[in-house]
């Protein structure tokens, strides 16, 4: 009983003789008082037993045995009624064990309905994943069937045009002129036909672009000049072409192209005339939407035509894409714009709304360090060392350097061609196609030459290649198919003057 309070023994004892003695409510209001007490102050039920046992048993009243006996009910009553605080304290925790316990029950069953849903949200998810992936792959595939088919389409009829005027001229059924006509048809439809594969290429950014120096203060006005030609004598060209202009690393060839798709495309929507202005202005950007950081050149083409549909204006940078009637234009010219853009590191935007015109802005990063492209120069002969797997084009290739006065030997596979030089045949330049089959590569083969015997030029030809970047490192050249005599010899002559204006090369090694 060491845990009682100071002074709750002898309150204890006088309520319980008052009980036991004067058999009335006061005692039990005292004893439901003292039980207050002692559940406040930490008393346990056990100390409370003991102290009541204490003190009944220090009474010691003389009375019969009756009497007795109702002092001991009496004395019950008292004690019962000390524990009745208790008591109330424990229906408390019980209830709010019972709502706790309740609470539980509830919390489970949502627990039990949220993972349902989750479930069901996640089944939902990967379903809608699904169909996602093949809706995409539906894409995919029509956009591979709308490419192959445009190809297909542009590709025949240009194929009919050579096949059937090289025909006619293989039958003698005309005389010279005609068939120099024919010959001439043809070799404009094989033209048109590469411009279509340039095209391709510039959008699918697998082109070889022969990027050198450009001012476009200078360099724009002048193909803007070039482009009158192409346009319809009722609309008016203006320029707005300040000096200035940060300089650009671009193939000029190809940013003529683009000018040139955008002029015939304003023309194409202006049939009844209209204005078309071209300007250029430097810019420092920091667009997210477009990816573009820095310093860029922007050169802007726009128009006062009819403008564009919103719900067409999303897809016009789409390969084959074309509001114009069946045969009239590739649906390629946006997309070449679109490729040459990215490809030189930039980015293009297109601004219209229905009969506000449109406006395309094409933005190239700024140069900021001079660069000299690579000069060209007659011919003046040398051994000229073809390495090629197709034989058709490996004789093409012969007969054009055989025209410019240039001696030539043929290799159908790169390590023949290296083991012609280890056994020191006289080779002035190497003419390597990229892809090679038996594993090496002309990638391969340039490489070992400039290692082992790096007097020798080296020039590769691709029509197609990913792995142009492996040229840039090791700094080599390289043609793109397909290529004409005129750019061949050229680019060998230049290569071979070169070599001769180097003094200080080191020593061939084998």
């Amino acid at each position: 009983m060491n845990g009682l309070p100071r002074g709750f023994t002898e309150a204890y004892s006088v309520g319980l003789r008052t009980q036991i003695t004067s058999q009335n409510e006061a005692g039990l209001l005292r004893a439901y008082e003292l039980g207050r007490w002692a559940l406040n102050e930490g008393v346990s039920v056990l100390d409370l037993a003991l102290l009541h046992h204490q003190v009944l048993g220090s009474i010691g009243v003389e009375a019969d045995e009756d009497e007795q006996r109702s002092w001991l009910i009496r004395a019950a009553a008292f004690f019962a009624e000390t524990l009745t605080p208790f008591e109330i304290t424990l229906l408390g925790v019980r209830e709010t064990n019972q709502r706790l316990t309740a609470l539980n029950t509830e919390l489970a069953a949502a627990n039990r309905e949220a993972l349902e849903a989750t479930e069901r949200l996640r089944g939902e998810t990967l379903e809608r994943r699904r169909a996602e992936e093949a809706l995409w792959q539906a894409q995919k595939h029509q956009a591979v069937g709308r490419l192959a088919g445009g190809v297909a389409h542009h590709f025949n009829n240009l194929l009919t045009v050579i096949l059937g005027n090289l025909d006619m001229v293989r039958r003698g059924v005309a005389d010279d002129a005609t068939r120099a006509s024919k010959l001439d048809r043809a070799s404009e439809a094989a033209r048109r036909a590469t411009k279509l594969t340039r095209q391709l290429l510039t959008f699918s950014g697998r082109q070889m672009l022969h990027a050198d120096r450009f001012e476009p203060s200078h360099g724009l006005p002048d193909m803007i000049n070039l482009l009158g030609g192409s346009l319809r004598n009722r609309i008016a060209v203006e320029t707005d072409i300040p000096e200035g202009l940060w300089p650009v690393r671009v193939d000029s060839g190809e940013l003529e192209l683009a000018l040139l798709n955008l002029a015939i495309n304003a023309g194409d929507a202006m049939p009844q005339g209209g204005r078309l202005c071209f300007s250029a202005a430097n810019r420092t950007l920091h667009d997210p939407r477009l990816g573009l950081e820095g310093d860029y050149l922007m050169i802007e083409v726009a128009d006062d035509g009819p403008g564009i549909p919103l719900d067409i204006l999303p897809r016009v940078f789409d390969p084959f894409f074309s509001t114009k009637e069946v045969g009239v234009g590739t649906g390629l010219g946006l997309s070449q714009v679109h490729g040459f853009a990215h490809q030189a590191k930039g980015a293009v935007d297109i601004e219209s709304a229905p009969g506000k015109g449109a406006t395309i802005r094409i933005y190239l990063p700024a140069l900021r360090e001079s660069s000299v492209g690579p000069g060209k120069s007659d011919s003046d002969g040398g051994v000229i060392l073809i390495v090629e797997d197709d034989i058709d084009v490996a004789e093409v290739a012969a007969s054009m350097l055989d025209s410019h006065g240039f001696g030539v030997k043929l290799a159908y596979r790169a390590q023949v061609a290296l083991d012609l030089l280890r056994r020191g045949e006289s080779i002035d330049l190497v003419f390597s196609d990229v892809v090679m089959p038996g594993g090496m590569t002309g990638l391969d083969l340039a490489r070992e030459i400039k290692r082992s015997f790096p007097r020798i030029p080296i020039l590769l030809a691709t029509g197609y290649s990913d792995t142009l970047g492996g040229a840039e490192q090791l700094g080599v050249p390289v043609i793109t198919k397909p290529y004409q005599s005129g750019e061949l010899c050229g680019r060998i002559g230049a290569l071979l003057q070169a070599r001769d204006e180097t003094k200080t090369d080191p020593p061939a090694t084998t």
